[in-house]
């Protein structure tokens, strides 16, 4: 008696085996198409986020020369103004 219920214990286990052989493959094969498809996509995002911080890097540049030369144009006329002060 405890012989039958081992074996259809057994018997249900190679099932369970059986059918996971069978079905786990594909669904392997799904999940790793659908990990490259989202490698992929995000090697697109960082390659656009890029672009954004090359952009953003190349207009704060733009701003940071600008406040130069303004700054210049201070200096060069308080150079200019320094001897008027002078006669006071």
């Amino acid at each position: 008696m405890p012989e039958d219920h081992l074996l259809e214990r057994l018997e249900k286990l190679e099932g369970i085996v059986e059918t996971t052989v069978r079905v786990l493959p594909p669904l392997v094969q799904d999940l790793s198409r659908r990990i490259d498809g989202l490698r992929e996509e995000m090697q697109g995002v960082a390659a656009r986020l890029e672009a954004r911080i090359q952009q953003a890097e190349a207009k704060l540049e733009g701003q940071i020369q600008w406040v130069r030369s303004e700054l210049e144009g201070f200096t060069l006329i308080g150079v200019a103004l320094a001897p008027l002060s002078l006669l006071r």
